[in-house]
């Protein structure tokens, strides 16, 4: 409608035009609304692991290039620079090396004579230089004859095969397959193809499955010592994420200390978990995001994670819905740098723990203030933050005063990773003896790297001690 048409109307049909008036600022108001869930939608269409909670194996290949801060000097090369001491190989000592190879000259490199008689050797002067290879993996094969005697009553009787042999493959070929399973998320085909090409041995699907179901018992029992071990520890950090078993969605839950990871798959993801774990009542530490979960189960000292509220704060800065936002996110993400600067100063010593709380007043101060401030913020998303950090304060600070706890939930985040690869490889369990092995295989090999032993080393052992019904090697310290 024209101008011209508008006053047309006006004169001619006053009716008319009070009724249109009327009916379109009925639709403004629900347009707005309209404008505000679009945006709302597309912006979280754009969210990414830097913004929300998302992971970074959901971003894609073609997802965009973080943003990096420009080089201080663009005379600075890449690679080592200049002072950078450089990391090399160690010589193996002379009575570990199997084959050692004496290379003299051929002629002299100033006048070309023939060096070849080796006349003149100087035996303590000359250079190492050593090169590692594998040996040819040729299965090694133990034949067990069991042998019949014959008593002088006449009975006949057969001899045993040892506990050891109980499997028609050894213990080292067991344990191969459950690391690279449960370490490098290895499928059961692939364990097939691997075990012929490099070993030659002929193994098929079913007998890889027989296999590890022997290694999930041998791992029953370090399994449940390190489960009984949970409650007792000063700290702990825990994490959820999903999982599918025959077709359903279940949780993969993990509780990491500074020297034990546990695994336990689960159909809830509620605080019956963590009571089936920690008890009625957990005395240490617990380090978690804001799941309502964790809250309603630990009435104790808590940190909650400073990962996720970063992301989340960067989500409302990303979608820019309001200028609340905008001046929210920027004032909170400020102060949370100087607070975490702070701590790192702390870390690499430059700081101790009585300056560090000190120092770290009028941070939160301020940070107090903002939220106080935008806790009845117009914009939803900045209100509903607000309250969220101001409800957990007391759990946002608990790093600073306490050692041994950090500001973030990484070590359980980094932890879960490999069985969220796993996952995206497998597609979860297919039966109840399927969740078991993933439980007990993620929990022993990711306790042997947190305590810097190798899993496959432990899973011999393990199954070595199974098979002859002796005690299983522990993971957990005598002073636990």
């Amino acid at each position: 409608m024209t101008r011209e048409e508008a006053q047309a109307l006006v004169h001619g049909n006053p009716e008319a035009a009070i009724d249109l008036i009327v009916e379109l600022a009925a639709a403004v108001p629900l347009l707005q609304a309209r404008v505000a869930e679009l945006e709302r939608k597309i912006a979280l269409l754009r969210r990414d692991s830097s913004n929300s909670s998302k992971p970074p194996s959901s971003d894609g290949p073609a997802a965009k290039p973080k943003a990096r801060p420009p080089k201080k000097s663009k005379k600075r090369k890449r690679g080592g620079q200049p002072g950078h001491k450089g990391k090399n190989r160690e010589l193996i000592p002379i009575d570990e090396v199997d084959l050692v190879e004496e290379i003299l000259p051929a002629v002299c490199g100033r006048c070309h004579k023939s060096l070849a008689d080796g006349v003149n050797l100087d035996e303590g002067k000359y250079f190492r230089y050593q090169v590692l290879d594998i040996p040819d993996a040729k299965p090694h094969v133990t034949e067990y004859r069991l042998r019949c005697v014959r008593c002088e009553c006449g009975a006949e009787t057969w001899a045993e095969l040892p506990g050891i042999a109980r499997s028609g493959f050894g213990p080292r070929l067991a344990a191969f397959t459950a690391y690279l399973t449960g370490v490098h998320r290895v499928t059961r085909r692939g364990l097939v193809n691997i075990v012929r090409t490099i070993f030659g041995i002929d193994l098929s699907v079913g007998s890889i499955c027989n296999l590890h179901e022997e290694i999930s018992e041998a791992l029953a029992a370090p399994y449940e010592e390190i489960k009984a071990t949970l409650p007792h520890q000063q700290t702990l950090n825990v994490d959820e994420t999903g999982w599918r078993s025959m077709g359903r969605q279940i949780w993969l839950w993990i509780f990491v200390s500074p020297s034990l990871a546990f695994f336990t798959l689960s159909h809830s993801r509620g605080a019956k978990v963590l009571k089936e774990i920690l008890g009625e009542v957990f005395h240490g530490i617990l380090c978690s995001d804001r799941l309502g979960a964790y809250g309603s189960y630990h009435k104790g000292v808590r940190q909650v994670c400073w990962a996720h509220i970063i992301r989340e704060i960067k989500g409302i800065r990303h979608a820019c819905r309001s200028p609340d936002a905008v001046k929210f996110s920027r004032w909170m993400l400020r102060e949370i740098g100087r607070m975490f600067a702070l701590f790192n100063e702390f870390r690499n010593e430059r700081l101790d723990r009585k300056s560090l709380v000190l120092k770290s007043v009028p941070l939160r101060a301020r940070m107090s203030n903002c939220l106080q401030i935008y806790e009845l913020s117009s914009d939803p998303d900045v209100a509903r933050m607000s309250r969220g950090l101001l409800r957990y304060w007391d759990h946002l600070f608990t790093f600073l005063e306490h050692d041994g706890v950090e500001p973030t939930n990484n070590v359980a985040e980094r932890g879960i990773r490999p069985a969220v690869q796993w996952r995206k490889i497998c597609f979860g369990n297919q039966s109840p003896e399927g969740e078991l092995l993933t439980a007990r295989l993620l929990t022993v090999t990711r306790t042997c790297l947190l305590q810097g032993k190798s899993p496959f080393q432990y899973l011999i052992e393990a199954l070595n001690a199974y098979r002859s019904a002796l005690a299983h090697p522990s993971l957990v310290s005598p002073s636990r």
